[in-house]
């Protein structure tokens, strides 16, 4: 039901549910859960008009990543790195690169990224 205020109109409902995303994404018992919403995090990231709501964004992404889905949300966090916020493209390469490091299975996409 969180997911539902993912698509709100109003900005502070987006942030708050992201926010509480990401605190869930750090438990095992609903770390799946929060994971089924990837696509619209990911539309979150790219698209939203307010870079905290952004920042929450990423922030959750990299919270919710695991060794099923880390080459693509480093990915999508690559893309969107060229265009992002000034403000949060530094702690986005962190990131990046931890998770990276963390979850390269494949020591070429290690280097790659």
């Amino acid at each position: 039901q969180l997911g539902q205020f993912l698509s709100n109109r109003e900005t502070n409902l987006r942030y708050l549910a992201l926010e509480s995303m990401c605190n869930l994404a750090t438990s095992d018992f609903s770390h799946e859960a929060v994971k089924k919403h990837k696509e619209v995090i990911i539309l979150s990231m790219k698209m939203e008009k307010d870079v905290s709501v952004r920042q929450q964004a990423v922030d959750l992404l990299y919270a919710m990543c695991d060794k099923t889905n880390a080459e693509e949300i480093v990915q999508e966090m690559l893309n969107y790195l060229e265009t992002a916020d000034y403000s949060i493209r530094e702690e986005m390469v962190l990131k990046v690169a931890i998770l990276a490091e963390k979850y390269a299975l494949d020591f070429t996409w290690y280097v790659d990224v």
